[in-house]
């Protein structure tokens, strides 16, 4: 067992240290650490934990100095960036997101300084051009506002907003399919046109991650869903899908979020606050799919997100009547509403009111409407967590463009962090780390272990089991089918640091459940196996399906 080292920072004993560290973008962190203990020097090396302390003390100080965002019910929107304390040096630059939804309106903040929207069609009709600028007469429809959210939460520039409310990849390019016809809906059909058409033209513009908050209707196997099954062929090609999970958690998963293909999103709610200890859950759909998978994979952020309000729409001309008015001195204040009143649903009464009882109206309007600035309002569902995750891979695959899909899967899950308290079937592998996934994507090996694990031979009639843990001394395999024995079979490394293997021999079909022991005390399920259930611990085991 590897002896454990003592952080100088917090005197706290640990498995290591981290001693690298980037003599520029880590500067501020190591003036951070030097600041609270002036005898630490980054040879001295810290533990995570003090280092993940130091990133938040600092995004802490970031955020104040970016200026006061607006106020609802006197709650601060904090950037998505922030509340997840990403990694700031990446941005997603030189991948394509393929945003499928309702619609979309080429806003601002995906079109200034740089367009990067590289194509914008309409699938229901023959994928026909939309609009990539809104220099042209563009109608505003209803159903634009869902794909402009969506696709302005992962990676809009925050160009309204003097940059505060960019997204996580806000420098990556975009392909936008918008799938909602007319008297229709959004069908099952126009999602698999979309999905296809991303996978044909998935070179031409660098697509490496499809982002997908629509639904089909159906609950039923991924194996008789065509959407399920254009979800497959996509990750077959190395694109990556995310999905959102839904906002009914008495609701089943239907496709895509039930494909054991696809990043499944739940919902974090984090109560718009940079303090771990009050996170909770959001009410998204979680469960067994009717294949028997248990989703969601991962939980990000789902309520209290900064999305945008359409530009020119009534929404957002009431929005900027507000704000107006809401800074107007109580001298000119009347005036002023009774110019602005129309634009605004206000009770005209007010006209009549003093200035305290005015101003108490709009800061209520305000509240009601969810708006935080002229031109943001806050939003929620999960609808909005999955453009967060598909940000974070954005930013892996710019960290490293080599990953696959099974690759960025596992990443995602080893280095989420678990919920304490909370229900482990309603958050899967716990909340995404972007930090910690940019970290691991930029030394991930080039050559990557079998897309999914266990690799069932049915020729040798031999079980391969993989893992992934570069912490990890030691790596045990245990089950059912070995007795859950604590001196289970032991993994071998295969001459890449952190990859570990095991072969087993099998005889006969059926159902079994195994987990992995790292250094002979901390018990991990399989991260590349989607076939798992809860373990009555808080945990899950994975389950082994021959036959």
């Amino acid at each position: 067992m590897k002896t454990q080292v003592k952080c100088p920072v917090c005197g706290q004993h640990h498995d290591y240290l981290v001693h690298n560290f980037h003599p520029d973008m880590d500067q501020p962190l190591l003036e951070s650490l030097q600041e609270e203990v002036p005898v630490w020097r980054k040879e001295m090396g810290a533990c995570t934990r003090c280092l993940d302390q130091a990133h938040l003390e600092l995004q802490r100080c970031f955020f104040k100095g970016k200026g006061e965002p607006g106020e609802v019910n006197g709650y601060k929107i904090l950037p998505t960036p922030v509340r997840l304390m990403a990694n700031e040096n990446l941005s997603g630059d030189s991948v394509t997101i393929c945003m499928i939804d309702s619609g979309f309106y080429p806003h601002p903040d995906l079109i200034s300084t740089n367009n990067r929207i590289l194509a914008h069609l309409d699938v229901p009709k023959n994928f026909s051009q939309l609009p990539t600028s809104p220099l042209t007469p563009y109608p505003l429809t209803s159903n634009l506002w869902h794909g402009t959210m969506t696709t302005v939460v992962a990676a809009g520039n925050g160009h309204l907003s003097g940059g505060i409310y960019r997204g996580i990849a806000n420098k990556a390019k975009l392909v936008l399919l918008k799938v909602m016809e007319e008297g229709v809906g959004i069908s099952e059909a126009n999602i698999v046109k979309a999905i296809d058409w991303a996978i044909a033209n998935h070179k031409r513009y660098n697509i490496r991650i499809i982002n997908l908050s629509v639904y089909d209707d159906q609950d039923i196997s991924y194996q008789h869903s065509k959407v399920d099954k254009a979800v497959e062929r996509a990750f077959e090609k190395g694109i990556t899908v995310v999905a959102a999970a839904g906002n009914d958690p008495n609701a089943p998963l239907r496709p895509p979020a039930n494909s054991p293909h696809a990043i499944t999103v739940g919902g974090l709610n984090d109560r718009n606050t940079l303090e771990p200890l009050t996170n909770t859950l959001y009410h998204s759909t979680y469960g067994e799919t009717v294949d028997r998978f248990q989703k969601p994979d991962i939980i990000a952020p789902a309520i209290w997100l900064a999305a945008p309000i359409l530009p020119g729409s009534v929404q957002q001309r009431e929005a900027a009547a507000l704000f107006d008015l809401a800074k107007t001195s109580n001298a000119f204040l009347g005036a002023k509403l009774a110019n602005l009143l129309p634009q605004t649903k206000l009770d005209k009464r007010l006209l009549s009111e003093n200035a305290d009882t005015i101003k108490e109206a709009i800061a209520d309007r305000i509240a009601d409407t969810k708006f935080i600035s002229p031109h943001y309002q806050h939003a929620d569902g999960t609808s909005f967590a999955a453009p967060i995750v598909s940000s974070v891979v954005a930013q892996m695959l710019e960290a490293n463009p080599n990953l696959d899909p099974a690759t960025i899967r596992e990443i995602i899950l080893v280095t989420a962090k678990k919920l304490p308290g909370e229900n482990a079937d309603r958050q899967g592998w716990g909340v995404i780390q972007p930090a910690h996934a940019v970290q691991m994507a930029s030394g991930q090996p080039l050559s990557p272990l079998p897309g999914l694990t266990p690799v069932v031979d049915y020729r040798r009639m031999v079980i391969d089991f993989y893992v992934q843990n570069l912490a990890a001394d030691s790596v045990l395999l245990t089950g059912d089918f070995l007795q859950w024995s604590s001196n289970g079979l032991p993994l071998s490394t295969n001459g890449v640091e952190g990859q570990w293997k095991a072969s087993f021999p099998f005889t006969r079909n059926g159902v079994y459940r195994y987990k992995f022991l790292i250094n002979n005390r901390e018990w991990m399920s399989d991260p590349r196996n989607f076939f798992r259930e809860n373990d009555g611990f808080g945990g899950f085991n994975s389950k082994l399906i021959i036959g």
